[in-house]
C-alpha cells in the first residue's frame, strides 16, 4: 500500500520544542510501517519552529508572503530532523515539490518533506501529494482525535464522526470559518483535494501508536470517505 502521512507541525514540534525521544519514538513506527511492505512518504509541519519566527518577523515589519516563505523553511528543518532520526530509510535531501518526492519514493526510500508554496499549509501538500502519486491511504496526524461537527474544544457535545463524506467536510469547515478564532482539523484546499481525488483519508491522534493502528485498519479516528 502507498501511504502519505501528514504529520502536524504541534505533534512533531509541540510547544515544549524540540525533543529527541519523540522524534525517534516517529522514526520507530515509521520504519515499522515501512517494514510491513507499506511504500511511505511524509509531509512534516512548522509548529512552534515556524509560529516563532513568523511572529519575529511580523513584529519587525514583513509581510505575509515573506512570513509564509519563513513558515515554509520552518516545516522544511523540522523534516531534516525527522529525515536524522529515519537514517537509512530516506536520504538527506528535503525534496521541494512533487517530482522530487516521488524520485526518492521510486528509489525506495521514504521522502520527507515540509511547504511547498506560500498560502499552501502542509494539509494541502499532504493531500496533494498524495494525489500526485497514486497514494492508497492518507493518514493525518493532528491534535484532536478525528474530526466533530463543531470545534470540541470550545463545545462539550460536540459529535465526533467515526465516518464523514468529503463533501460533508468541506461544508463542517466552511462553517467553521465563520466563527471568530476558530480552526479545523483540516483546511479547505486539503479537503478539496480530497473530494476530486476520492483519497480515502483518515484523520487521528497525532501519536505513534494511533498512526500504526490506523494503517493496520484498527477502528480509530475519523475516516475520509472521498467517494
Amino acid at each position: 500500500m502507498k501511504i502519505v502521512i501528514d504529520l502536524g507541525g504541534s505533534i512533531i514540534m509541540p510547544k515544549e520544542g524540540a525533543n529527541k525521544e519523540r522524534i525517534e519514538e516517529f522514526a520507530k513506527v515509521f520504519r515499522e510501517i515501512k517494514n510491513m511492505g507499506h511504500d511511505l512518504a511524509i509531509v512534516v509541519g512548522g509548529g512552534k519552529t515556524a509560529r516563532e519566527y513568523i511572529e519575529l518577523a511580523r513584529s519587525l515589519g514583513a509581510n505575509n508572503g515573506y512570513c509564509d516563505m519563513l513558515g515554509i523553511m520552518a516545516t522544511r528543518i523540522n523534516a531534516m530532523l525527522l529525515i536524522t532520526a529515519l537514517k537509512d530509510l530516506t536520504i538527506k535531501k528535503v525534496p521541494k515539490d512533487f517530482e522530487e518526492a516521488e524520485e526518492i519514493l521510486n528509489l525506495g526510500k521514504i521522502p520527507i518533506m515540509g511547504g511547498t508554496h506560500p498560502g499552501h499549509t502542509t494539509d494541502a501538500v499532504s493531500a496533494g501529494l498524495a494525489e500526485y502519486i497514486d497514494a492508497n491511504l492518507l493518514i493525518i496526524a493532528t491534535n484532536v482525535d478525528g474530526i466533530y461537527d463543531k470545534d470540541p474544544k470550545k463545545f462539550k457535545d460536540a459529535k465526533k464522526f467515526e465516518r464523514i463524506s468529503a463533501k460533508d467536510l468541506i461544508n463542517i469547515i466552511n462553517s467553521y470559518s465563520m466563527e471568530a478564532g476558530s480552526s479545523s482539523v483540516i483546511d479547505l484546499l486539503a479537503a478539496k483535494i480530497i473530494e476530486r481525488a476520492k483519497i480515502k483519508t483518515i484523520v487521528v491522534k497525532g501519536e505513534p501508536k494511533e498512526i500504526l493502528k490506523a494503517i493496520k485498519g484498527e477502528k480509530i479516528g475519523t475516516i475520509v470517505e472521498g467517494e
